[in-house]
């Protein structure tokens, strides 16, 4: 899904920035804690990775062997490139990424599924890159605060991306992701997940 103008000004501006990294980041890193697993030196995509800052914050964190860096929009890919991160950035949909099934250790995704129609279809998709045994961390508001930023704020989401929690680990077990734990983000409507391919 393309980003609105408005969107756009909320995902690219210093405080989006500064709530990615020291809160969203942050959950993702205690998730990962409190598994006891550690992304370092592995295979990491980030799904939907924007103007990049999420990517160059892996690659400084984790030092990953390989970071491939995805989004559908290309000035965002654009902004990405800024950072001195090194990545392989795919222009490309979540559906149809082009990359090899089962060839990576983590994925991430900060607040995708949520833009897209066929989000179901999506979480296939991600759940095939994983390698079993693999860990997807992902970020979503429930059905109701979507829908809050569509009608408020002029967002781009679809209707189809106001999905419950319920409806979104349903759908998450269905591709053979387990869920392992889960964090509130700020407040009860935002979530951080970890799951496990199995």
């Amino acid at each position: 899904m393309q980003l609105n103008f408005i969107e756009m000004l909320a995902m690219n501006n210093p405080l989006r920035k500064g709530l990615l990294r020291h809160l969203e980041f942050r959950l993702f890193r205690q998730l990962l804690a409190d598994q006891q697993v550690d992304p370092s030196g592995k295979t990491l995509v980030d799904l939907a990775c924007g103007s990049g800052y999420s990517s160059y914050f892996l690659a400084q964190t984790y030092r990953p062997n390989r970071l491939v860096a995805c989004d559908v929009m290309p000035r965002q890919l654009e902004l990405a490139r800024r950072y001195p991160t090194e990545a392989l950035w795919v222009l490309a949909d979540v559906h149809q990424l082009g990359l090899k099934p089962e060839s990576f250790d983590f994925a991430f995704a900060f607040g995708l599924l949520h833009h897209l129609e066929d989000w179901r279809r999506a979480a296939a998709e991600i759940a095939g890159l994983l390698k079993p045994g693999g860990y997807l961390l992902i970020e979503e508001p429930n059905g109701t605060s979507a829908a809050f930023f569509r009608r408020v704020f002029g967002f781009g989401i679809p209707p189809e991306g106001a999905f419950n929690f319920d409806q979104l680990e349903a759908r998450f077990a269905e591709v053979g992701l387990k869920r392992l734990a889960w964090k509130k983000v700020l407040f009860p409507c935002f979530r951080a997940y970890i799951l496990q391919k199995i």
